[in-house]
């Protein structure tokens, strides 16, 4: 262990030299070389009492105070025990006077709030703070799906509001993404510069923007939001690839990576996992020569145009300008009436995706065969959860013109499911139980009345022996010719989706396939019914804020019932 310790004492050693030629250099007026051998120190990553109060100065010397200001809460992070450092910050903040006030953030107490615990711990201006925490907002409240992810965290000041609009205002579960190197910034490129001067040289190049990781824990634990961040240490190039599919979907991101490359890799490896109607940020689009580029050339190679709007001399922001393509295989008319009637428009915590819930849709008004004569639509649901399915599949059935019977087996439910019962009296029965409880009572029921089930959802107990033994109890009292669904069906383990399919089901793996394929496969009783998907791209999941599982668009399964 020795030989790791040697070479970094000798490199610290050399660090403090140069540390102390720095500031003979400063003292002697000798300003722009004092400044070379700070940045050239910073490259280093070696966090030095002293170092960002002398860049500081040389900034203040240059009458570049915002700069100074950003440079000594820099070094108050690394070491809040400088006083020297305080004091001159709190002149310097003097000295830029309150030019905050004129925002319209100033007229939002609760974003003034939140920026009071955050705003020495961000770079970010208080415009830019104010636009990622209105359109989280917006976001929250129109329930598009995804999570949020930073790549730039710096002190996490701006993480931490996120994280703070995610528990106050979302309605689904969401994480909010923190990458970051938490060793300062890594070493620019040829592209990377600002007004023809190369970043190096000017003051926030390679190793600045610095702060340690508990930097942004810390703050996200005073604020109550440690929960919901979930930090990424590394650069981008390292961690970005292999966390593309486990941030899930993307509801608004949040490229603050400055250069060239980083900000090419951002895009490179999360665009795609962008929501309809999600935004992204850019804070150094009007600053850094190298990031504008980077965002012009990604949307340029799609041949898309995005609308970008400025949100102070640096930062913009735009909402992701393309859909997910609809599949061009399926009748216009049907996906406007899905569009009418998706009950993801609603507040219901939904256990399905879009793809998913147009599954049901189609499966409902298309795949159903209606006898002659049929008088009523009987309709089961082992699993209601939230209830969402439930209405889901009311709907569609409600255009074929006949009365409804629905009938969910739920033992719990959420609070929307009891609202969705209530709201769908009096042609919904809740059976309040285990589906091995419930099975004998609608067999005796069907043994006096003769009345089978047309369709049912089967959503309940994910163990194999829970979805073989439901199969066998429910597929009797299915009429032939009728519908069975099954969500939740995951392709087999592989070292590809293993880790993503166990995130979704607490380290195991569901036995839905394995039931299904046992119980169906040459079973001449039943037939596999292919459903089409709404988007054959979106990757979306059962649940948004979930890992992406490699290849899988849908979960839903269904067969017919043959005779």
């Amino acid at each position: 262990s020795m030989s790791h310790v040697q070479p970094f004492s000798e490199q610290l050693q050399h660090a403090t030299a140069l540390l102390h030629r720095a500031q003979c250099l400063l003292q002697s007026g000798q300003i722009e070389e004092s400044f070379k051998v700070i940045l050239d120190l910073k490259a280093q990553r070696v966090p030095l009492m002293q170092l960002d109060l002398c860049r500081a100065i040389c900034f203040a010397h240059m009458g570049r105070i915002s700069d100074a200001v950003q440079s000594l809460r820099e070094e108050l992070r690394f070491f809040p025990q400088n006083e020297d450092a305080r004091q001159l910050l709190e002149e310097l903040l003097k000295v830029q006077g309150q030019q905050d006030s004129s925002l319209n953030a100033s007229h939002d107490p609760e974003f003034m709030e939140i920026y009071q615990a955050i705003r020495n711990h961000t770079m970010l201006s208080v415009a830019r703070l104010y636009n990622l925490f209105i359109h989280a907002k917006r976001i929250c409240e129109e329930n598009i799906p995804g999570n949020f992810v930073e790549c730039g965290v710096a002190a996490g000041g701006s993480s931490v509001l996120l994280a703070y609009v995610i528990r106050r205002y979302s309605r689904i579960p969401r994480i909010m993404w923190c990458f970051d190197s938490f060793s300062g910034m890594p070493p620019a490129r040829a592209e990377d510069a600002h007004g023809g001067v190369p970043a190096e040289q000017t003051g926030w190049g390679s190793g600045t923007c610095a702060a340690p990781l508990q930097s942004l824990q810390s703050l996200a634990r005073s604020v109550g939001v440690g929960e919901v961040i979930r930090p990424v240490p590394g650069f981008f190039e390292e961690t970005l690839k292999p966390h593309r599919d486990r941030v899930g979907m993307i509801a608004l991101l949040h490229l603050d990576g400055d250069w060239y490359s980083s900000t090419r890799t951002i895009l490179e490896n999360l665009y795609d996992r962008v929501s309809d109607k999600g935004i992204l940020q850019i804070d150094d689009f009007g600053y850094w020569d190298g990031c504008r580029k980077a965002v012009q050339e990604f949307f340029q190679a799609r041949k898309l145009t995005p609308l970008v709007t400025r949100i102070d001399d640096t930062g913009v922001w735009l909402e992701k300008p393309d859909l997910f393509p609809i599949n061009p295989a399926l009748p216009n008319e049907m996906v406007q009436a899905f569009f009418a009637e998706d009950v993801g428009r609603y507040t219901i915590p939904s256990q399905m995706s879009p793809n998913e819930r147009f599954q049901l849709y189609w499966a409902f008004l298309k795949e159903m065969h209606i006898a002659a004569g049929q008088r009523e639509i009987r309709f089961l649901e082992i699993g209601s959860y939230a209830g969402a399915s439930l209405l889901q599949s009311y709907v569609a059935l409600r255009h074929h013109g006949l009365p409804i019977d629905l009938v969910t087996v739920e033992p719990q439910g959420q609070p929307e499911f009891y609202a969705i019962v209530q709201e769908l009296q009096p042609i919904t029965t809740h059976l309040k139980m285990f589906s091995d409880a419930a099975a004998p009572i609608l067999a005796d029921e069907i043994a006096r009345t003769g009345r089978l089930f047309d369709a049912m959802v089967i959503d309940g107990d994910h163990t194999y022996a829970g979805v073989k033994k439901d199969i066998e109890l429910f597929f009797p009292l299915l009429r032939p010719g009728g519908l069975m669904l099954f969500h939740d069906y995951l392709p087999a383990l592989n070292d590809e989706n293993r880790e993503a399919i166990f995130a979704h089901h607490a380290s195991t793996e569901p036995g839905i396939r394995r039931a299904c394929d046992e119980y169906f496969a040459g079973n001449a009783d039943a037939q596999e019914v292919t459903l089409p998907l709404l988007r054959p791209s979106d990757p979306t999941q059962t649940q948004a804020y979930l890992q992406i599982i490699p290849g899988v668009f849908s979960t839903v399964r269904a067969w017919r019932k043959r005779r």
